[in-house]
């Protein structure tokens, strides 16, 4: 019987040699008359038309690798400095202006001549230009689709002066600085008038996205100045691309023919007002009916934007006004226009506006403006582009009721120009309106008032933001205990998500209110986005984890209402929402950190630092899962934080009627304080079956541990820190035990509970 599974053996191998030995030959000879073919070959000649086109496939295919390595370093190298410019508290898309202008001929071409030709050379402009048209047609229809048509509905008289003011100052302004620029550095063969209305509109921008962000960031986006710089801001963005189809028409006219341009541009306007607005509308419905961006609408947004970009470059007036026209036909609060910028802003972000900055900087030769009259030239058209855009923001909201802090601010705001500006300079530089010299000129001036922004504004106006600390101490109902008001609990790791829900259900009795789960959602930083949408709660964030949490309550019978928001601090806006819910307690989870070992920080120690002095509690869940309790620990002291961890214990216990042993520490380690016991008095009447009191005169991290060996603990976090509890160590001790650290509110009343 021992040598029958090598009989078995041996039969299975015989069985299949055979096909292995097919297997082989079968791809030997693939081999042998692929090679036969080969020899064949080698003895022929290739025909004279062909060696073009090879040579031309050869050298797009070296200019193809040219672009993927300048695509990678303009990738790597505009990420680094935007994040860098971000520290600063300047808008990314500065640093990222900055590393297209670094690899061009300003700098890279000047310092390392060899490394430049090899990593972006002339082959691969007319493969970036390409990109480049590609992002930036994006680009304007992700604009079209963020502007809020309802900022020019909404305001009133005041706002819609101040942003003509806006417009027409600069612009005269511009024209004017036109009769010393055209006659020294003007374009053979360009009219002065085409020259003049081209500089004016490049003097009248102003960057709708990069001016909503600043606000935002500042949280000054609701204020009376805020809300007329958002109005001129949305006045400028449409009024500025109108005017440059205007002058590309006239431009244009001078070879279609005036009528032909102009027709075809009224034609396309009427066209998207009364055709394709209504189909956007349609289509929205169909969006709402399939509840998500299906690849079929994706489809159709993209046939429409290509038809919408072609039709204005078929009229001659570049196709960035279609894709913007687009966009502001699609209602900017909607559904459909969120998911489209999802889906759209990451990839055009990181991919395709860095190979238009890589291509802006091939087109942009500083070293072009040279000698002293140049230089002067060039500040001056900083000066005038600054004075004009300020001077006329200025004046005008001052004469229409604003103080003079709140005037200058807004002209500040105004003179920010950054990518858009750049958008305008290529097609001035496309269409030959503007020479080099003046292209270069230009994008320094769009650099110089961006980042002058936000260092001017601080100096000007420095009491602008929304006193929050005043708001969130308005006066807070339920100051006797908090058993009557919700709990607020943030969730955002999944891990730990099942323990903050479990805590909250054991400390909520069925007649008070259910607690509240709230997941934060991080703004999108930089991009395309003014972030209105999101610092407004217009358009409420998804938060998956939200979903779970729902799910877990259901499985456990537990009732939780949900919340979600945008933030760019999450531990102010924990805070803030537990005061707009009228909270009692703070729910949160501990902080892993990936080194170190303090459980406290990051998120954690900010909330705890908000809360510090508002009329809240705060516990963090550090370890394990409540589960089944049968008794709870409470370490109690004659502090805020020993009666909100007496508080957070008497309502598990009052719930569920559990044992509830008190654990108390007197400050000197002798007899307990008069109010310390005055407080066990008032809680042993609603603190569940039993109150169990005990004293802890052996103050010793170990002692605290052993004489706590139930499976939920709740100690102050004033006794953590004096006593440098091991949180980590409890766990270790018993992985189902679950510990509470809490920090109590500045209570107007000190009952632990009512």
């Amino acid at each position: 019987m021992a040598s029958q599974p090598n009989i078995s053996t041996n039969l299975s191998v015989r069985e299949h040699a055979p096909l292995a030995f097919a297997h082989s030959l079968m791809i030997g000879g693939m081999i042998a008359v692929f090679m036969l073919i080969r020899a064949y070959g080698e003895t022929m000649t290739a025909a004279a038309a062909p060696v073009v086109r090879n040579e031309h496939v050869a050298a797009s295919a070296g200019a193809f690798g040219h672009v993927l390595l300048a695509l990678l370093i303009i990738i790597v190298l505009a990420r680094v400095l935007g994040n860098v410019f971000r520290l600063l508290h300047q808008p990314p898309v500065i640093g990222e202006i900055i590393a297209g202008i670094l690899l061009g001929p300003s700098f890279l071409a000047r310092v390392a001549p060899g490394i430049s030709a090899y990593v972006l050379p002339a082959s691969i402009a007319p493969f970036l230009n390409v990109l480049s048209q590609v992002g930036v047609v994006l680009y304007m229809f992700l604009v079209g689709l963020d502007l809020d048509p309802g900022l020019l509905r909404r305001r009133g008289h005041a706002a819609v002066a101040i942003s003509h003011a806006s417009i027409i100052a600069p612009f005269l302004m511009g024209a004017a600085l036109s009769l010393i620029l055209y006659p020294r550095l003007a374009t053979t063969g360009v009219s002065f008038t085409s020259f003049a209305l081209f500089l004016g509109v490049s003097m009248s921008v102003t960057a709708f996205p990069v001016l909503a962000r600043i606000l935002t960031d500042r949280a000054i986006h609701k204020t009376r100045m805020g809300a007329i710089a958002l109005t001129c801001a949305a006045v400028d963005d449409v009024t500025a691309w109108c005017m440059l189809a205007f002058v590309v028409a006239i431009i244009q006219s001078r070879t279609a023919g005036f009528v032909t341009t102009f027709g075809g541009a009224l034609a396309f306007v009427a066209a998207m007002l009364f055709v394709v607005r209504p189909l956007m509308v349609r289509l929205m419905l169909v969006y709402g009916n399939r509840g998500r961006l299906t690849q079929g609408l994706m489809a159709i947004v993209f046939v429409a934007l290509l038809l919408s970009a072609w039709a204005t470059d078929l009229i001659g007036i570049h196709p960035v006004f279609g894709a913007f026209a687009l966009g502001a036909m699609i209602p900017h609060d909607s559904g459909l226009a969120r998911d489209l910028t999802d889906r759209l802003e990451d990839l055009l972000v990181v991919l395709l506006l860095p190979a238009f900055f890589a291509f802006t900087g091939l087109r942009t030769q500083i070293g072009l403006v040279s000698g002293s009259e140049q230089w002067i030239l060039c500040a001056l058209v900083i000066v005038v582009a600054s004075v004009g855009k300020f001077g006329g923001s200025a004046i005008a909201a001052r004469l229409t009721g604003l103080g003079w802090r709140d005037a200058s601010a807004l002209g500040v705001l105004m003179n920010t120009r950054g990518l858009v500006e750049l958008i305008v300079l290529n097609i001035g530089l496309d269409f030959g309106i503007i020479s080099p010299t003046v292209f270069a000129m230009l994008v320094l001036m769009a650099l110089v008032t961006t980042i002058a922004t936000t260092p001017v504004l601080d100096l000007i106006s420095s009491e602008l933001a929304v006193d929050r600390g005043a708001q969130a101490k308005a006066p807070h109902v339920g100051v006797s205990g908090t058993q009557r008001q919700p709990m607020l609990v943030a969730v955002s790791n999944p891990l730990g998500m099942a323990s903050l829900l479990d805590v909250a259900a054991h400390a909520t009795e069925p007649e008070t209110p259910a607690p509240r789960v709230l997941a934060l959602v991080r703004r999108p930083s930089g991009g395309v986005r003014s972030g209105l949408r999101e610092m407004d709660e217009r358009v409420p964030p998804r938060a998956p984890i939200l979903l779970s949490a729902m799910d877990h309550a259901r499985g456990t019978g537990a009732t939780i209402e949900t919340m979600s928001r945008w933030t760019d601090d999450p531990a102010r806006d924990i805070v803030q929402s537990a005061i707009d819910i009228s909270a009692g307690w703070i729910l949160i989870g501990f902080h892993k950190p990936a080194f170190g070992a303090d459980e406290m920080g990051g998120t954690v120690r900010a909330v705890l630092e908000h809360a510090r002095t508002m009329p809240i509690h705060v516990g963090v869940v550090t370890r394990g899962e409540p589960g089944r309790i049968d008794r709870i620990f409470a370490l109690v002291d004659n502090t805020t934080d020993g009666r909100a961890a007496l508080d957070l214990g008497s309502r598990i216990a009052r719930k569920y009627g559990l044992s509830l042993h008190a654990l108390l520490m007197p400050q000197d380690g002798g007899e307990p304080e008069p109010a310390l016991k005055n407080l066990l008095r008032d809680a042993s009447r609603t603190s569940g079956k039993w109150l169990y009191t005990d004293v802890l005169h052996d103050r010793s991290p170990r002692n605290v541990i052993e004489q706590t060996p139930g499976k939920l603990v709740i100690v102050g976090k004033r006794i953590v820190d004096e006593l440098v509890l091991p949180i980590n160590v409890i766990s270790e001790l018993d992985g189902e035990r679950c510990m509470i650290v809490v920090q109590g509110g500045n209570l107007q009343d000190g009952s632990a509970s009512s």
